[in-house]
């Protein structure tokens, strides 16, 4: 009879738990939180047919034949993105939410072919294309923009200054339609600027292909184009005037996930870079970027081994898969966060997605939710100290860490095979930005993965003990009598709600069916 009454109370409780709960997420929704898009990795190929070859980027070949197969109008998993991919994501962005704060671009328009496909003039004409139709679908929202490694001619080899590619993108990408005039002059300073979402909220937009191992332009250079300089100025700024800061950007500091040692700056840079994030973790609220094509995170540990910023890596729209060995393709998506307005504190994001083989089987681009990040990982938020718990219950829950790799390839590969050697390097690459620690990570020179779980020291011998106080009796006797009246008054209020509803467990927890 008390278990029962215990269930019954614990079951009221949680339904009025909930019920709170609800009604404060719909309070936020309406009156604390905003939305902001980003979309990153287009890779837009002019070129794509559907009587292409797929081994040639699905671009038709007088010296190769299809054998009359059709690809799919939405792309092919060894190609770049056809133009219905792009303007069927854009469509999808405003299909699951038209009227957003603004929006994050972050790079890679230009697809992966070779510099001979290309010219300058080509880069500007892809670039502009995707910037006229973001502009067209969401006329009166903010359009921040950034460079990807891939957008300079030739690819990957970024001008570590003023120059005239990026007078060029100005005008003839149509950036100079969604920059203003402050933006666009400092833009033509090497590709980066800033700018307000609120007035205590300052977004700055860098161009961290000049950190990119593979640029040339910028090997021996000290800080190219004054952009570090020029970033911890526009922190310090920040300090002064008590505003709090998102950072955008392409290339992502560290290493990639899903092949060991491939990092993408230049150790130099990695380096400059970590320190002003680390001095500024306390401006710095949001971070996010593109170029990996998968979906995941990282974050900055500081030396006292704690977790204190973090950088959001969303996926891309192109499903191409990467000649790099081992790493895949993607189904394409998009990613929708959520923030609270007064403080600019990221809480959340869904993540859309496009079942490429489905949408080719249909004709039809049906962009579905693909997870939303606080359920599927069981976080409260997504705030440092939330992921670092996240990342480090990946050593040993498999479930949580199956359920991360089958979305870092946004669900292409549903059967991922990762043993200990690629788990390690996952984790490393999530927690250790830092090149040395990241090598010594994976190399298991040393476990730099996981800080040591604490544990209860025991005195040898038998412990001091000390007297009850006499009023501890009274309290514990005091608090056994209201859980007695507590006892009896749930007991009624249950016999009356049992009377009324008679719900079989296995449907009275769940609103569907569980996957």
């Amino acid at each position: 009879m008390f278990l029962y009454v215990v269930l019954c109370f614990l079951d009221f409780v949680s339904h009025t738990n909930a019920a709170t709960l609800s009604f404060e997420r719909n309070k936020q929704s309406v009156d604390f939180v905003g939305f902001f898009w980003q979309i990153t990795d287009i890779h837009y190929d002019g070129n794509y047919s559907i009587s292409g070859v797929p081994t040639n980027m699905c671009h038709q070949s007088t010296s190769k034949l299809n054998n009359g197969t059709k690809l799919g109008i939405y792309g092919d998993f060894l190609c770049d993105s056809p133009w219905q991919l792009v303007t069927s994501a854009i469509e999808g962005m405003r299909a699951n939410n038209a009227e957003p704060d603004f929006i994050i671009w972050t790079g890679d328009s230009i697809p992966h072919v070779n510099n001979s496909e290309l010219d300058r003039t080509e880069v500007f004409k892809i670039i502009g294309n995707v910037t006229r139709k973001l502009a067209e679908v969401f006329p009166n929202i903010s359009i921040f923009p950034v460079l990807g490694n891939h957008d300079p001619y030739p690819a990957n080899q970024m001008p570590p200054g003023s120059d005239g590619y990026y007078g060029g993108i100005l005008k003839n990408s149509h950036w100079e339609n969604i920059l203003d005039s402050d933006q666009q002059t400092q833009f033509n300073n090497g590709g980066y600027y800033s700018s307000y979402i609120q007035s205590n909220l300052r977004l700055l937009a860098l161009n961290t292909n000049l950190y990119y191992q593979l640029d040339t332009l910028v090997k021996d250079m000290e800080d190219p184009a004054g952009q570090l300089a020029w970033f911890e100025k526009q922190l310090i700024d920040c300090r002064s005037k008590k505003e709090k800061a998102y950072v955008i950007s392409h290339v992502p500091p560290g290493a990639f996930e899903r092949l060991a040692r491939m990092s993408w700056f230049y150790p130099q840079f990695n380096q400059q870079y970590l320190k002003i994030i680390a001095d500024y973790s306390d401006i710095i609220i949001g971070q996010f970027y593109g170029h990996e094509h998968t979906d995941s995170f990282r974050l900055l540990i500081d030396q006292h081994d704690e977790a204190i910023n973090t950088m959001f890596l969303s996926p891309a729209v192109t499903p191409w898969k990467s000649t790099l060995p081992g790493v895949g393709a993607n189904n394409p998506s998009i990613r929708l966060y959520s923030y609270i307005k007064e403080t600019g504190v990221v809480i959340d994001y869904k993540q859309y997605y496009l079942n490429l083989t489905e949408a080719n089987s249909l004709h039809k681009a049906d962009w579905k939710l693909e997870y939303q990040a606080t359920e599927a990982f069981n976080i409260p938020d997504l705030s440092p100290t939330s992921l670092d718990r996240l990342s480090e219950s990946f050593r040993d829950n498999d479930y949580m860490f199956n359920k991360y790799l089958v979305i870092n390839t946004v669900g292409y590969d549903t059967n991922p095979q990762c043993n200990s050697t690629c788990k390690r390097n996952q984790i490393c690459a999530i927690r250790q930005l830092n090149l040395d620690r990241y090598a010594d990570c994976i190399s298991g020179r040393r476990d730099t993965t996981f800080r040591p779980v604490l544990t209860t020291h025991h005195h040898h011998g038998k412990p001091d003990r000390k007297p009850v106080p006499r009023y501890m009796f009274y309290i514990i006797g005091s608090m056994a009598g209201v859980i007695l009246l507590l006892t009896i008054l749930f007991a009624v209020l249950c016999f009356n709600r049992g009377k009324r509803r008679r719900v079989p467990f296995k449907y009275g927890r769940f609103a569907g069916p569980i996957n």
